[in-house]
Parts: structure tokens; sequence; C-alpha cells
């Protein structure tokens, strides 16, 4: 599997673009605004001079103090008083126009992007000007204007998550279901929503749904093969074993002894064989929730599974290297089968050890997890067919062949006793030699 680098994913790469193109274009606005928008001053019409003075007659003046001037507004036109020495009290925008204003000694007109004001008019100590709030900007203090940028770029950044999130979670999804087909676990419940979705990938959610189901039949129809064709194997094998027993009676002198010791190992392979094949397509149509569990000490299991062993590990004079745990390990497991997959992982470790050579057998247990290792001085398998030994029929390149008494079956039973428990299996090779490691949950979590 690839290295992954999360500034290389595409949630990584479209969130980038998309806050990038968003950002200058928020940049280019604040520029242009600045060219297009700037303060506009001009001598007031007497129109908009007698609208102050009416203003001056009929309305109660808003002191301007500490800048608070936004607070005090009413909406339309307000009229505004700040001492003459105190204009720099009145909003900065507003300051200015009363600067303008006074250097030309005129009523101006001003407009900027928050304010429309009329004025000054000179009175006593005050300076009275017409001020209408012109958009929502005005609701903010001068020093609290850096909020606006800051409340852009956090929805902003909220909008381009949101839709990249939206865009790159069902391709996760998509991401996670191929890995589950590619496992053997045709479940696409994941992609159900996302099938109904009315764009590409709701188009190719719909086609990985179709190819899984598609996938499912074709494997379905390849165990309905075995299955059939084991059976019918099944016949002529009872009847070749039946004939085999006569001829061995009618043959007194024992002069056709050795054929009939062939036929009979062949035929012995043979229903081997048809056997295990029947198995695995019972074990594939299987799921947890037919295991028989029981509650038992791992140390004592192994223990019995090795003694049973002990002949054919003497016969070729191997030496039993045994690794126990430092403390007792229990586990509640389906034993009959994980006693027919260890004993499958320990019988090819025996069959491929030289003579005289040591057979490691391990077990290691952690809190959650129990490692059950077989490892023997074997000749081991090519690193780039390490994971196919568990494939059924699998033949690999090297001395572990069906030259040796296995036909392919046994590994691929293994692997699915152990998916069976929700543990994995894996295979590596030493120096020299090939170690299996089986690791399983200590309790299955249905």
């Amino acid at each position: 599997m690839r290295a992954f680098r999360w500034y290389r994913s595409l949630f990584f790469k479209v969130f980038f673009w998309f806050w990038s193109v968003i950002f200058l274009a928020m940049l280019a606005a604040v520029v242009t605004s600045d060219w297009i928008g700037e303060d506009y001053f001009r001598q007031a019409t007497p129109t908009e001079q007698m609208h102050l003075i009416r203003l001056l007659e009929r309305s109660p003046p808003i002191v301007a103090e500490n800048r608070k001037l936004w607070r005090k507004l009413r909406p339309g036109w307000n009229l505004v008083a700040v001492a003459s020495d105190r204009a720099y009290q009145l909003p900065h925008d507003v300051e200015e126009f009363v600067d303008v204003a006074a250097e030309s000694g005129r009523i101006l007109w001003g407009q900027d992007d928050d304010w429309l004001m009329i004025g000054p008019v000179a009175r006593g100590e005050y300076l009275y000007i017409a001020i209408k709030r012109q958009q929502w900007g005005s609701f903010l203090e001068d020093e609290q204007r850096w909020m606006v940028p800051i409340a852009v770029i956090a929805v902003v950044t909220l909008l381009c998550f949101t839709l990249v999130w939206s865009l790159t979670q069902p391709i996760r999804r998509l991401q996670r279901t191929a890995r589950q087909l590619g496992q053997g676990n045709f479940d696409v419940s994941g992609l159900r929503m996302d099938e109904l979705r009315r764009d590409e990938i709701g188009a190719l959610s719909g086609e990985v749904v179709d190819m899984a189901a598609s996938l499912q039949r074709l494997l379905q129809s390849h165990q309905q093969l075995l299955r059939d064709v084991s059976h019918e194997l099944r016949s002529p094998l009872t009847r070749l074993q039946i004939a085999l027993g006569i001829a061995r009676k009618k043959d007194q002198h024992n002069a056709l002894a050795a054929e009939h010791d062939r036929i009979e190992r062949a035929v012995a392979q043979v229903d081997g064989l048809v056997g295990q094949i029947l198995d695995l397509a019972r074990l594939q149509q299987q799921d947890s929730r037919a295991l028989l569990l029981e509650q038992d000490d791992v140390d004592h299991r192994l223990d019995d599974w090795l003694s049973d062993a002990a002949i054919e590990i003497d016969d070729k004079q191997l030496r039993l290297q045994r690794q126990k745990n430092p403390v007792p390990l229990s586990a509640e497991w389906d034993w009959v089968l994980i006693e027919r997959a260890f004993d499958n992982i320990l019988r090819n470790a025996i069959r491929f050890a030289p003579e005289g050579s040591d057979l490691f057998v391990a077990l290691r247990g952690e809190a959650d997890w129990v490692d059950l290792v077989v490892a023997d001085q074997g000749p081991g398998v090519p690193e780039d067919e390490l994971q196919r030994i568990f494939d059924p029929f699998t033949q690999v390149d090297s001395a572990r062949d069906h030259a040796s008494g296995g036909y392919g079956i046994g590994l691929a039973l293994v692997k699915r006793i152990v998916e069976l428990h929700d543990g994995m299996i894996r295979a590596e090779n030493r120096s020299p030699g090939l170690q299996i490691t089986i690791r399983l949950p200590r309790k299955i979590k249905h």
C-alpha cells in the first residue's frame, strides 16, 4: 500500500483550492471597493440645507460621546451634536467630513460606505450634523471592524469545509467498500445513501453496488460448482473403494498388493481433497453466529494439540521450541475449528521442516488478543506469493507444492476459520523457513 500523506489527499486539495479562489475573490472585492467606493463630499443643495434646518428646529440632538454614536442612532435621519473641540469623538468617516467642511467653510453633503451626512452647522459650542446610517457596517464600532473579515473568513471556511466534506466522504466510503470487496465482504450497505445522489458520485456508487452483486453471484456460483462436483465425486469414490476391497479379496496370493496399495493411496488422497473442498464450501457459507463458542484455557488446549502431533515430530527428530505466555490465557472460541486450523498449520510446518531441525511454537497474549505462532526451518515461500498461499488451490513456485502432499486447500480453510473468529493471519519468511501467525480476539464481538 502506498504511503499516505495528508497534504496529498483529495480533501486537502479541494479544500485548499476552494478556499484560495474565494479568498482571492474577497481580496479583489475589497481592493475594488476601495477604488470605486471613496468618500464623496460636495456642497449641500438648498433643499438639503433646509432639511438640516428642519432637523435643528424639530429634533432633539444626539450628543456624540466616545465614538458610541451608532448605538444611539434611529432609523432615518438623526441630528447629531458634538462639541466643537471634540470632533475626534465622532466615527472616523464623520470626523473626516467635519474637517473637510471646516476647511471649506460651507455646509456639505457627503457619503461613504456607512453614512449619509449634511452639515455641519455651528451653534454655540456645538456643531450639528444630520446623519443617516447607510448599511449594516455602521453597527460596529471602528475598533471592532476587524471582526468583519474574521467573521467572513470563518463563514467561508465553514462553507468550504462542508462542501469538500460532502464530496470526499462518499469517496472514502467507496474506498472502504472496495477494500471490503477485496477481502470477500460483499456488504455494500454503506453506499445505499450515496446511491440515491443524483450526480456522478451517486452513479459511481450505484455501479459499485451492481459490481458487488455480480461478484457475489459469481463467487456463489463458483462455490456451488465446487460443492456439486465434490458431491458427484463422492459416489464414484465410494464405488471405487468397494471395488478395491473386492479386488483385494480375490487376490488370494497378494500378487497385486503393491498396485492395490497405490490405488488405495490415490483414492484416499482424492477423498481427502473432496472432503476439504466440502468443508471449505460449508465454512464460506457460515457466519460467526453459527460458532460453538466455549471459554477455556489456551495453554491447556495447545499442550493437547502438541501431544497429538508428538509422533510426527519424533519421526522427523524435530526439536520443539515451545514458548509459553508468562500468565495464563483464556479465550472464548469454537475450539473444534481452532484446533483444526492450528493442526493444519502445525502439520504443514512438520512436513516441510528438515529432519533434525527446530520447530518453533509460541503463545503470546495481550489484553484482548492472542497470537499463535508456528515456524519451521524449511524452504520458505517467495515474498510476492506470501499472501496468495491462503487462497484455495494456490501452488507457489517453491518446494512447498502439492508434490509434498498439499493441494492448496488447507491454508484456505485456516484463513476462513480465523475470519469467522474476527481474527487475522499472516505469513512471513524467516531465515530459514516460514512463520505463520494467527491473531485472534479473546472474545468475539457479535
